[in-house]
Order: C-alpha cells, then sequence, then structure tokens
C-alpha cells in the first residue's frame, strides 16, 4: 500500500532503505489529543504533527493539543481554538509565501480590508453590523 508505494519511489531512485522501507509494518501512534469524529481537521493535525513531531514516541510527544476530548470521542471547545488559531497561522503562511505566486494580490486585499471601518470588516466577517 503506502509503504510499498514509497518502497518502490525510493528503490526507483536508488536510495538505500528502498528495499527495506516496504518490510516495516506501520505502528498508529495512540496520542492522548486523539478524537474520535472529526474528519475535517486531518489536514490541520497532520501539519502541526509534522512541525512539532521530533521522533520521540507515544507518551513523551507533547504537541500542545489539550488531552481532553468529551466522553464520545468528540472535539472540545478548547481544541476547536486550538485548531482554529493553527488554521489561521497555516493559511496565513501560505498565502503570504514567497512561492505563492498571487501573494501580491493578497496583501493588496490585506490592505484594502485595513481601511474599512468596524462596522464593514463586522459585516465581512460575520455578516452583521454592530
Amino acid at each position: 500500500m503506502q509503504g510499498d508505494a514509497l518502497s518502490l519511489y525510493l528503490e526507483k531512485n536508488g536510495h538505500p532503505a528502498g528495499g527495506a522501507i516496504g518490510k516495516v509494518e506501520p505502528v498508529r501512534l495512540e496520542m492522548p489529543w486523539h478524537t474520535k469524529h472529526n474528519i475535517i481537521d486531518c489536514g490541520v493535525f497532520l501539519m502541526h504533527h509534522m512541525e512539532t513531531y521530533k521522533g520521540v514516541a507515544g507518551k513523551g510527544w507533547e504537541c500542545g493539543f489539550s488531552n481532553k476530548c468529551t466522553d464520545a470521542g468528540e472535539i472540545t471547545y478548547k481544541q476547536r481554538k486550538e485548531i482554529d488559531d493553527l488554521r489561521h497561522k497555516y493559511i496565513t503562511k501560505m498565502l503570504l509565501s514567497d512561492a505563492n505566486e498571487y501573494k501580491g494580490f493578497v496583501e493588496a486585499e490585506v490592505a484594502k480590508y485595513k481601511k474599512l471601518s468596524v462596522d464593514e470588516k463586522n459585516w465581512l466577517e460575520i455578516g452583521e453590523v454592530t
């Protein structure tokens, strides 16, 4: 499956681990911040895991997420806030990256937004004027 594809890719490109990697059995880490039914935020979890994982297995790895879910395995308000903050962080980095060919357009839109009144910003953000 994925290990096979990775193994084939590594072998094709002459990497010394190419043959061995296909024989490794993947192990799913049990993480205290694991949710059961949240299938929407997997990209945010993945990016944060890639950012914070330093090779420490299991309970020694602290990525900064709240460790509590509801009893039903649902995401809590605190986790939702953490995930939303990370989503904003990652999208900002992507949009303002030099690799984004539309970076200039994004910066121009931000400049226009900054000139809006508080009422105009509220209307754009939540659809109502204060």
